[in-house]
């Protein structure tokens, strides 16, 4: 109870006085470094475990943002262990969106974080796309400790390679490849597959068959697609839903779960 009083005593001071000494900066690591291997090869459809090597300074809430080649490859998952610096088995996916044709952005956090010194801080369940590039990157971009940036951490590129050609893309039959993460809360990325341009719809129904919203038309491409859903809560109870692609060829479909 002490230290507390202390603290505020502490606080209340350089309010009244103006102390820029007291204002909350940016945690500093000299020795964080997030290692990615340095290539990566993944045909088109192949899943793969990447372990993020390095130290960790600092334990306690820890947040990381990733950034990959959205037409190589995709994120589709993440975990701590017993044994890694994040200790939670499922990390809290806060961020998952393509923000461009060549960036995309992952960001998850862990509240029940360890200091390491070089070992896995975590790993990442990744999969190689049909898009039209073979080559891609996949990078940590920033990483935040206890609702700070860390300031002064070691961070390494890790190489893509996507094999196959674009011919493997073009073969793929029209459907939907899934919906990621799922089930999902507040958000998820619809992903479905081509064979030839089209202008498609996507249809959230209720296992009943209930339209609950219509997305589009989009002009899709041949190849892989991406939708990014938030949806209005509101709309959607808990429970089973079917994504629903209307295409000029036909309509195909997805089971997907809402979670609150």
């Amino acid at each position: 109870m002490q230290i507390i009083k202390f603290r505020l005593a502490v606080l209340y001071l350089c309010v009244i006085l103006g102390l820029e000494v007291c204002a909350v900066a940016p945690t500093r690591a000299a020795d964080t470094a997030f290692i990615l291997p340095d290539t990566t090869t993944l045909q088109v459809g192949e899943r793969k475990w990447v372990a993020v090597r390095g130290t960790l300074e600092q334990g306690g809430d820890i947040k990381i943002t990733l950034r990959y080649s959205p037409t190589v490859m995709r994120i589709i998952g993440s975990q701590g262990s017993d044994t890694s610096a994040f200790r939670c088995s499922q990390l809290s996916v806060l961020r998952d969106s393509v923000e461009s044709a060549g960036s995309a952005v992952y960001i998850v956090g862990c509240p029940f974080s360890v200091s390491i010194k070089n070992g896995t801080l975590l790993t990442l369940y990744i999969e190689g796309v049909g898009g039209a590039d073979t080559l891609g990157f996949l990078r940590v971009e920033k990483i935040e400790a206890n609702e700070g940036e860390v300031v002064g951490a070691v961070f390494t590129d890790g190489v893509v390679v996507r094999t196959g050609g674009i011919s493997t893309r073009q073969v793929q039959a029209n459907g939907i490849t899934g919906n990621y993460p799922n089930p999902f809360s507040t958000h998820t990325r619809f992903v479905y597959t081509l064979d030839a341009p089209d202008v498609v719809r996507l249809l959230v129904r209720n296992v009943q068959g209930r339209l609950v919203k219509e997305l589009g038309p989009f002009n899709a491409t041949a190849g892989e697609n991406y939708f990014d859903y938030e949806p209005d809560l509101s709309q959607l109870a808990n429970g089973a839903y079917l994504l629903q692609l209307a295409t000029t060829h036909g309509s195909y479909y997805h089971p997907m779960t809402v979670m609150k």
